[in-house]
């Protein structure tokens, strides 16, 4: 198991990233590179199933999905199924006075032929890292557009 701590900062409010980052129908917009799809396959209250296609370090993998709510700050996503079967990602938001403190804890769990990766978590751990700051430029960028269509 590969464990990462992630911190960053946005300029957006603690609101707008939140609503951004659970948005699952719109979220490939926001991350095309790594997003190739993600459709809903049911919901309940606060939890949602979701097929995806996931690109990541040069290979494309689909799987299943669980997508937990609690806004106004908590996002919580669990991988059912395919090579990080059993992996957790927990995405916390807090506001702060010019922006929005953004924390993701990562478990990544191995099976199958990603158990190769778990050898090389340094380098795992840098991508992860340059996802997450891809990850607040593209939701700075969406949120300036949202803005902007809503001056007009």
């Amino acid at each position: 198991m590969l464990k990462v701590c992630l911190e960053r900062f946005s300029k957006i409010n603690r609101d707008t990233i939140f609503a951004l980052s659970t948005n699952i129908e719109e979220f490939s917009k926001i991350m095309p590179k790594y997003f190739k799809s993600l459709e809903i396959t049911s919901l309940s209250d606060s939890e949602l199933f979701v097929s995806e296609e996931i690109n990541f370090l040069g290979f494309s993998i689909r799987v299943k999905t669980k997508h937990r709510i609690f806004p106004p700050n908590l996002h919580e996503i669990y991988i059912l199924s395919g090579p990080l079967r059993n992996s957790v990602f927990s995405e916390k938001y807090e506001e702060f006075k010019n922006g929005t403190k953004v924390t993701i804890n990562i478990n990544l769990e191995f099976n199958g032929f990603a158990k190769l990766f778990s050898f090389f978590g340094f380098f795992l751990e840098r991508k992860i890292n340059k996802v997450m700051d891809e990850f607040i430029i593209s939701c700075e960028k969406q949120s300036f557009k949202f803005k902007s269509k809503s001056w007009h």
